[in-house]
């Protein structure tokens, strides 16, 4: 019910639209390569509250931008046209601590569409300077290309992300949202530049992305229900990931996930799910994986109930994620490592319950010997074609 009831809104986008004022940049003052915070805070005003639908344009051209907040709710139906490419401030000092560069809040009936570049100048002044240790434990300082908060019933689609200092496009507790046709493009070498970043959301579509980072291309936090990844090509980057969970208290299950036709090629993980050791009490389940194709991928399918990047564990204390009902079918491909599946599960929640694999067909030509499934605290459920065979026990230790 509540897809069709966004099927219905997005449709009377679409028809009111063409009918819609609209409130083009230009017209509040914003000129090519000149600073246009305040003509886009203007012009949004005047778009969110208007009594018909109504869209806020950025025309071609090259823009400069320090920040903006697009706040609502509004009270009709907004379209945002981005055809022009904003650039950001090269410095991340010049926005203020705990903001982001360009934030949508409390928006119902929302459009964001064009062929448009958001470009958040990361490089040497911000890379450089975040320090992973750091970042995993206090978080980053640097700023997001797009954050979105409290979001329903919209729709995301056509505009390219181009180095963002920190994540490309944050979901924070959003829900009925489709991002479409998105591109999202940094360095292979770029710290935490993840591509798109859900979390406390519901109903999430991410249909035919392209994205290439330095981080995940996807990532699934705690709190998610009904997310499906569509016909995303993923690469360079680390892969497809529903995690790291268990690290924090009051964590919500994850619930609903599929990833689904989608590509990865010279990533560290194809689909990934990522937990804590020495854990909170977690929940993830209803995972599907399908129709997947890896070229040279470290780890093609990988659970992995000890993740632990950059800082000291207690590995020794197992996850106390509980992960359940994951059904993996149809993967092909290549892989930079013998373990083409690696499914290391926890001990404390007596391993992943009701893991299905069927139709694998992925290889590996190095020197490391022959390609194998490796299971731990797992007794996966076999069928169809396996190439490499299942796991012919689950190994207890490490």
């Amino acid at each position: 019910m509540e897809f069709k009831s966004c099927l219905v809104v997005t449709i009377f986008m679409f028809i009111s639209i063409a009918q819609a004022e609209v409130f083009d940049i230009t017209k509040f003052g914003a000129k090519a390569d000149a600073e246009i915070s305040k003509a886009l805070a203007d012009a949004w005003a005047k778009a969110c509250s208007a009594p018909q639908p109504s869209q806020l344009l950025i025309p071609k051209g090259r823009y400069l931008l320090n920040m903006v907040e697009f706040n609502g709710p509004c009270k009709s139906p907004v379209e945002v046209k981005i055809d022009g490419t904003l650039i950001g401030p090269e410095d991340p000092v010049t926005i203020p601590k705990g903001s982001q560069w360009i934030t949508f809040s409390y928006i119902t009936a929302m459009k964001i569409m064009g062929s448009g570049t958001l470009d958040g100048v990361g490089g040497a002044m911000s890379w450089s300077t975040d320090d992973p240790k750091t970042t995993v434990e206090k978080g980053s300082p640097l700023q997001y290309n797009l954050n979105f908060n409290f979001i329903k019933d919209s729709y995301i689609t056509g505009i390219t992300s181009k180095d963002s200092k920190n994540i490309h496009m944050n979901l924070v507790q959003c829900t009925n949202v489709t991002v479409q046709d998105f591109k999202a493009s940094a360095p292979g070498s770029s710290p935490n530049t993840i591509g798109i970043h859900v979390v406390w959301s519901k109903n999430i579509n991410i249909k035919n992305c392209v994205i290439g980072t330095g981080d995940d291309c996807v990532s699934i936090g705690d709190g998610n229900d009904h997310v499906i990844v569509e016909g995303v090509k993923c690469g360079p980057g680390k892969g497809i990931s529903i995690g790291g969970l268990g690290r924090n208290t009051g964590e919500k299950p994850v619930t609903g996930v599929t990833v689904k036709n989608c590509s990865f090629s010279s990533t560290l993980n194809g689909v990934w799910i990522k937990t804590w050791p020495h854990s909170h009490p977690g929940d993830a389940g209803d995972i599907h994986f399908e129709d997947l194709t890896m070229e040279k991928v470290d780890n093609p399918v990988f659970i992995q109930q000890d993740y632990c990047p950059h800082i000291e564990c207690k590995k020794d204390s197992p996850s106390n994620v509980k992960i359940h009902n994951v059904i993996i079918k149809n993967v092909k491909g290549t892989s930079n490592s013998p373990e083409v599946v690696k499914l290391r599960c926890s001990k404390a929640t007596k391993g992943c319950e009701k893991v299905e694999i069927s139709n694998i067909n992925l290889k590996y030509d190095g020197p490391a010997g022959k390609a194998i499934q490796e299971c731990q605290h797992v007794k996966p459920i076999y069928s169809g074609q396996l190439v490499p065979p299942g796991c012919a026990k689950s190994f207890e230790d490490n």
